[in-house]
């Protein structure tokens, strides 16, 4: 064997190492945000749904072209007037509502309120609170793990994992896999051998699709950190003057069928999802929405407009922007398969899974490759089954605490929940780490 070759496959033991040392102590984490992302794309379809059975929310066909909303918002105005901001959301499909969101003082708190509005009737059919719902959950969950202090970042570390195991794979397997035919699995009545070939075939066949989730999600996970180092500022961020009083300015009147068309001359090709009047005393309406046929994050492209006279004072359009606004702009969208319809949706869910499967079968494979060692050791697909229903009923138990119970209970049994975890994993591979060099030691003192 030439001293390339033996360079080669220290090379190739070291990313094997890397590989399943990764792979093991991030797979619980991987595997998490693989059922929730495949879950989470879906969730204004969910959203929708329950808006509809649950809360009876639909909306009548509106007499004018555009949904009637006014003498609603009017009413929540008067029964609030101390909220602190108002969001309305525009339908986007037939029989779908107007959703206003208020974040109004409760306590010592601020709440935030989710009101149905009836397109058609202007009329208020049902409430909620937002931070007690499901479509909350689907997105806290997946995004920071429902623990408030660091759990975004603990994603964006998850996303880094992803891709290292992905391209480690890549690195160890590819060969292995060229000589293979695809998509055949060898001896089917072994069960490593199946699962090893399942993991090599799913993981080379999905490589580019989770190079993609881990790269954009530990972007977004890891956002406020690499904002704060890179001294980052957000693209379309835009500061009014203050010209009134913040409660004169809440208590303005707008005529809102006149600012859509006034939002329509201004930006033409902007399609209108979100308004938002201002509070703060700057007199403005922000008009969010999108452009058909790009691939951005939802909402970005906006018309800041007077609420006196419905002047433009501001415009954001994404494909005017230099690179970097673009690119800061794309990540939640590849990250999430919002701009494809339903089926690259659905196509995203299929794929997203493929990285939990990765993260179960690579741990069957190693607790196969243990008991070959130990025969005594248990056997692997039952360990396997009890930390996949390990995470499965973490995440029905702080679904069901969210929405009985409330967010702050939720996100308090979380954090605790993930960082006694957390704090349990990274002992236990000191200790393991401690032990080998021990051993070690132990070895070459021993004549």
């Amino acid at each position: 064997m030439t001293k390339g070759t033996d360079r080669a496959e220290t090379r190739k033991r070291l990313f094997w190492r890397l590989h399943h040392w990764v792979g093991l102590y991030t797979g619980i984490l991987i595997g998490v945000l693989s059922i929730t992302g495949a879950v989470a794309v879906f969730i204004p379809e969910i959203d929708a749904l329950i808006q509809k059975h649950h809360y009876s929310a639909v909306s009548t066909d509106p007499s004018t072209r555009v949904p009637q909303f006014g003498e609603s918002i009017d009413s929540l105005v008067n029964r609030f007037p101390d909220y602190r901001s108002m969001a309305i959301t525009l339908p986007h499909k037939q029989g779908h509502v107007v959703q206003v969101d208020l974040i109004t003082p409760v306590g010592n708190t601020n709440v935030r309120y989710d009101f149905f509005v009836d397109g058609g009737t202007d009329r208020v059919l049902g409430q909620r609170n937002h931070q007690n719902s499901l479509a909350n959950y689907l997105r806290q969950m997946h995004v920071r793990l429902y623990e408030g202090y660091w759990g975004r970042q603990l994603v964006g570390i998850g996303g880094i994992a992803l891709a290292f195991v992905a391209i480690t794979g890549l690195v160890i397997y590819g060969n292995f896999m060229k000589r293979q035919v695809w998509p055949a699995i060898r001896n089917r009545t072994n069960i490593r051998i199946v699962m090893a070939d399942w993991h090599k075939l799913l993981g080379i066949s999905a490589l580019a699709f989770n190079l993609v989730i881990a790269l954009t999600g530990a972007w977004l996970g890891l956002q406020p950190w690499l904002m704060k180092w890179l001294d980052i500022k957000t693209p379309n961020s835009y500061a009014a003057t203050m010209v009134m009083e913040p409660a004169a300015d809440r208590a303005q009147a707008i005529d809102w069928p006149a600012l859509l068309d006034a939002a329509k001359k201004e930006f033409p090709d902007l399609q209108p999802r979100r308004i938002v009047p201002s509070t703060n005393g700057s007199g403005t309406v922000t008009i969010q929405g999108n452009i058909h046929g790009t691939v951005y994050e939802r909402g970005i492209n906006f018309v800041v407009l007077s609420k006196t006279d419905l002047s433009p004072m501001f415009k954001y359009d994404v494909r005017q922007q230099p690179l970097g606004h673009k690119f800061y702009f794309i990540q939640e969208a590849l990250h999430f398969g919002d701009f494809g319809g339903l089926w690259l949706k659905a196509l995203y869910a299929l794929l997203g899974l493929t990285s939990g499967f990765l993260s179960i079968s690579g741990f069957v494979i190693y607790l196969y490759r243990r008991k070959k060692k130990n025969p005594n050791k248990s056997d692997a697909l039952k360990i396997s089954f009890v930390y996949s229903m390990a995470a499965l009923l973490f995440l029905v138990v702080i679904a069901l605490i969210s929405l009985f119970a409330g967010y702050t209970q939720a996100s308090f049994v979380a954090g605790i929940i993930i960082n006694l975890l957390l704090v349990t994993l990274l002992g236990y591979a000191f200790v393991r780490y401690l032990l080998r060099i021990y051993r070690r030691k132990k070895d070459v003192v021993t004549p």
